[in-house]
């Protein structure tokens, strides 16, 4: 195991939860913490979690070598400890309820690839039945495949309130717009709408 304060393992989860990049204005507003300083420094440094820092605020995302870390079973022990100082009852406790936390949620069915899709789709559109681009989309998809996230857009289409479109004006679409599009039926579809009536 590196050499990760329960802290830091906290973030590494929380991240995880996300399943998408996240500022940290959105880390404070719901749990009351931001990325920055040591920590940010420190996982950067390990690689298990990758910071935009060029901007404020801070945006961060777990790497996958974030992800297989906490694939691993997380122990009591393996917290780091300054020298000549101990945990106090408060960072013993908040260690045990992270290992049992996760513990436990490691043999718990995951969010479904498609309950990202319209979870993130909400995050993007201010109302049901708005259009997004799916190059919009596809960054709120980390540690998705991309076939994976192909297949989930497909399966979606068999939702009454889905729809895909290719976008009609294709002089308007980028670089980035081209990429992202999903091929369905032969034809490249760029664009997404959830909440149709």
């Amino acid at each position: 195991m590196p050499d990760l304060s329960s802290a830091d393992y906290a973030f590494l989860i929380l991240l995880k939860n996300e399943g998408r990049q996240v500022s940290n204005t959105e880390l404070n507003r719901q749990y009351g913490v931001t990325l920055i300083g040591p920590a940010c420094m420190r996982l950067n440094g390990t690689g298990y979690v990758d910071s935009d820092t060029t901007r404020r605020p801070y945006r961060h995302h777990l790497t996958e070598d974030g992800r297989k870390l906490l694939d691993q079973q997380l122990s009591i022990d393996s917290d780091i400890v300054e020298p000549k100082a101990k945990r106090s009852p408060a960072e013993k406790a908040l260690w045990a309820a992270l290992v049992s936390t996760f513990n436990r949620q490691s043999v718990t069915t995951s969010v479904s690839i498609e309950d990202r899709v319209r979870r993130a789709y909400t995050e993007l559109s201010a109302k049901p039945g708005q259009w997004i681009g799916l190059a919009q989309l596809r960054p709120l998809l980390a540690g998705v495949s991309r076939a994976e996230q192909d297949r989930a857009l497909v399966r979606l289409l068999e939702s009454d309130d889905v729809r895909l479109e290719p976008e009609p004006h294709r002089h308007r679409l980028g670089d980035e717009d081209r990429a992202a599009a999903v091929r369905i039926g032969g034809e490249e579809r760029h664009k997404l709408a959830i909440g149709v009536r």
